[in-house]
């Protein structure tokens, strides 16, 4: 039997406006017009008000106009799917610590390992070989915009990596060259992504950057600091403690409140960052299944709000490593492998619904002139 990470789906309704659907929107099931009312009602702050008074709409009749109504709903349903997911991660026990992995951290060096002369897993041998292009661009990258004044006591090795801590001004550069290393890894990984002209393929990066970005750092926090809670990875090669976030903000322009800028940073991390890396901590991919969701993550269910030749190209993609995950299970003699299955999905749900709140946090930034080129060299 094949299970598969549920993109597609048949005989389902809208839990918001309960028409009929194929696709899910937003990681819930949700038709593509309540999705996009929904992020174009986030994104305009406007209050909504109830078309009845009395917030009740909804009870009245399901398919109801009211925006304040539909727009509760929405909210609700992706509370309880939060809530679900973290549920499930809490009593599914499914883990693979104890038995022994040929697999190993995949990093920039990871580059130059030889590639095996036959696979049963090619795509996410590739998938693997892209990641590990992404992470050799990024090094490079990033290290040629470090200053040569090195302090070497606030540096951090892990294995053969150095890292330095992290600077304001580096952000909107370092966030730059990650999203070129993310067209590299894609371009790698898969065939008929470069077969798309530059509009779709910046699209399809614009959509995925986020929870892209969310597992990369997560992946790596996990690896390099497994037992600190308190240092956070927003480069590759840089680190940042959030007791210290004084020396990040101090090459901030003299214009911002530097005591305004860390507070709202704390909060960000609290509520946005640190709850991506306890679910991941929890779940425990190993470094294939955090290199399918990775994939995923790429062909994530938003592309359907672009275009359906994108759609079709994120369904197929999806579907392929999703089989190979399969054969990953199979090849290591794990047979009862679909609770995992369900964990990995949560993950992701997990992670695309937390990329919601990112993007409102940036676009509060944004509204203040914080990480403004941030922004801007990312098309969000």
């Amino acid at each position: 039997m094949v299970l598969c990470i549920p993109v597609v789906f048949n005989q389902m309704e809208c839990l918001i406006c309960t028409e009929p659907i194929t696709y899910a929107h937003l990681g819930v099931n949700s038709c593509r017009a309540c999705a996009m009312f929904y992020k174009r009602s986030t994104e305009s702050k406007k209050p909504l008000k109830c078309k009845g008074g009395a917030d009740d709409c909804r009870k009245l009749d399901p398919k109801s106009t009211c925006r304040l109504c539909r727009f509760t709903r929405f909210n609700e349903i992706l509370k309880q799917a939060a809530s679900d997911s973290e549920s499930m991660a809490s009593t599914v026990k499914l883990s693979f610590d104890g038995e022994e992995r040929k697999e190993s951290f995949i990093s920039h060096e990871s580059y130059f390992d030889s590639e095996p002369s036959t696979s049963h897993t090619p795509l996410l041998d590739r998938l693997r070989k892209g990641y590990s292009l992404m992470c050799l661009i990024r090094h490079a990258g990033e290290r040629g915009t470090l200053s040569s004044k090195r302090e070497e006591q606030t540096e951090i090795r892990v294995g053969n990596l150095v890292l330095f801590p992290a600077k304001y001004s580096l952000v909107p550069t370092h966030a730059k060259i990650c999203v070129e290393a993310m067209h590299a890894f894609a371009s790698h990984a898969f065939d008929d992504f470069r077969e798309f002209d530059e509009e779709n393929r910046n699209l399809i990066i614009r959509t995925a950057h986020f929870v892209m970005n969310a597992l990369d750092s997560a992946y790596r926090v996990a690896h390099h600091f497994p037992n600190e809670t308190d240092t956070r990875t927003p480069g590759y090669t840089t680190y940042l403690r959030m007791s210290d976030l004084e020396r990040f903000v101090a090459d901030c322009p003299d214009k911002f409140d530097s005591a305004k800028i860390i507070r709202q940073l704390q909060e960000f991390v609290n509520i946005s960052v640190d709850g991506v890396r306890k679910y991941f901590k929890l779940i425990k991919p190993t470094d294939y299944e955090f290199i399918a969701l990775f994939g995923l993550a790429l062909w994530n269910p938003e592309i359907a709000n672009l275009n359906e030749d994108l759609l079709r190209m994120a369904m197929r993609n999806r579907a392929r490593i999703m089989n190979e995950l399969h054969e990953y299970y199979a090849r290591q003699g794990k047979l009862d492998y679909a609770l995992r299955i369900g964990q990995l999905y949560c993950v992701l749900i997990y992670f695309q619904n937390n990329n919601f709140k990112v993007c409102e946090d940036f676009q509060l930034f944004r509204l203040q002139g914080i990480f403004t080129d941030y922004s801007d060299k990312n098309g969000n």
